[in-house]
């Protein structure tokens, strides 16, 4: 009886220890995920959005020669807005975030896909940083610098059929895919293109692959003039005359400044004979 005893005393004795040990284990793990959890939080600090920043209108260069105008608005830390070519006046969509000094942004195409990614940092008169394509993993340097100048979207209507009753001619623009397009259409000939836009107090519109009807070097010169009238003549023998005819844009209407005078001498479209070739929206 003795040794049944014992023996049950061992049994117990023996069960909470490895309790013992277990509840001493597990509150090992508990300590060491703890710490393990603090240790992140310091190596990564939470990434809050500065809402306080305030961005607007700026204007610069990515790499060395393409210049740009961008309109960033911040709101509670959140971009959405975009930005020019200034060459070809098309808005492209950019969204992102700030974080204290650096803004984070994605350049979308219009299907909403990543076309290249903006690193910069903020000051308070400028953005400085990488514009990187994430198609051909190519990198620019840029710098924007603010302006009180407002960089406004394009007009929301500029699609459509504008029409000049007097020469009977119709201009129709249309958007596929990011890109705007032209169809030119007169009595003689119809044309289609890209269009382009030139941004700034006034906006104009260029039908980019439109040749000029007369250039300057068509003119006959008033005086004798050697070198001129061989230069005129090589030029007239290659024929290569000025490409794109601008439109001035106003809400409802376009406006072609057909042909210049003496001292500046073209004719832009050879189916009107007027000066201001006037269209009117449809």
């Amino acid at each position: 009886m003795k040794k049944i005893l014992l023996v049950a005393f061992l049994i117990a004795l023996n069960s909470c220890a490895e309790k013992k040990t277990k509840t001493e284990d597990f509150k090992n793990t508990e300590l060491n995920a703890k710490d393990n959890v603090d240790a992140k939080k310091e190596e990564s600090p939470s990434k809050e959005l500065n809402k306080a920043i305030v961005l607007g209108s700026y204007t610069g260069k990515i790499g060395s020669n393409l210049e740009v105008a961008f309109n960033l608005p911040n709101s509670n830390g959140v971009i959405d807005g975009f930005y020019y070519y200034k060459k070809i006046g098309i808005d492209i969509k950019v969204v992102g975030t700030v974080v204290a000094d650096s803004l984070l942004a994605y350049e979308l195409n219009y299907k909403n896909d990543t076309l290249a990614i903006l690193k910069g940092k903020i000051s308070k008169a400028a953005i400085k940083g990488k514009w990187i394509s994430t198609q051909r993993k190519k990198e620019l340097p840029f710098t924007l610098e603010k302006t009180d100048t407002a960089i406004t979207p394009l007009p929301e209507n500029i699609e459509g059929e504008y029409y000049n009753d007097i020469c009977d001619v119709t201009l129709t623009f249309a958007k596929t895919k990011g890109e705007y397009y032209y169809t030119y259409k007169s009595n003689e000939r119809t044309l289609t293109g890209k269009l382009s836009f030139s941004r700034g107090d006034d906006l104009y519109i260029n039908l980019t692959e439109i040749e000029y009807a007369e250039d300057y070097f068509d003119v006959a010169l008033f005086e004798e003039d050697p070198e001129k009238e061989n230069e005129y003549a090589k030029l007239k023998e290659i024929g290569k005359r000025r490409l794109g005819v601008e439109c001035y844009y106003s809400p409802g209407e376009l406006t072609i400044q057909n042909y210049g005078n003496a001292m500046n001498y073209y004719v832009k479209l050879k189916d009107c004979s007027e000066k201001y070739i006037h269209f009117k929206k449809q």
